[in-house]
């Protein structure tokens, strides 16, 4: 029995490690679907993020840029917002899996909620204020079938 004992120990610990990674791997996706909520910031490289994100959210732009990402439903209006500080213009584009999709940019809300819209999939937008600007993507409702799938929303700012 004694010799058994040094084999019953390890297998113990290869089991209790295992369900620790497991456990630790649906945490730590549980945390990436909490911290979407509240802000996100691109990664260094600019590249696309596997998240997500909610309604509501405020990008981070690394460096002035930032690339997302993105899941829409049928008929879903999407707001995300960004903050300037001191640039003048933001470069906006959409990139859709596929090109007839029905998506464009619907508005754009300025820190002081003047509204602007409709544009199309790509845009440069003066800013003539500092603060949060939001972002409203949706579908046009005169034209084609409602979009739903992914698409890559990427902003700069110059």
């Amino acid at each position: 029995m004694k010799k058994y004992i040094p084999v019953l120990i390890l297998s113990i610990t290869i089991a209790i490690l295992f369900t620790y990674c497991k456990i630790t791997n649906r945490v730590d996706k549980q945390e990436n679907t909490i911290a979407v909520t509240d802000n996100i910031s691109a990664t260094q490289n600019n590249a696309t993020l596997p998240l997500s994100l909610k309604n509501n959210t405020e990008l981070k732009l690394v460096n002035g840029k930032g690339e997302f990402l993105l899941d829409k439903t049928t008929k879903e209006q999407q707001t995300y917002s960004f903050r300037n500080d001191n640039s003048k213009e933001v470069f906006i584009e959409l990139i859709p899996a596929n090109d007839t999709a029905n998506l464009r940019i619907n508005q754009i809300i300025s820190p002081t909620n003047k509204s602007d819209g409709p544009f199309g999939r790509d845009l440069v937008y003066n800013l003539s204020e500092k603060g949060v600007y939001q972002i409203k993507i949706g579908e046009s409702l005169m034209q084609g079938d409602p979009f739903r799938g992914k698409y890559t929303l990427k902003l700069q700012l110059k």
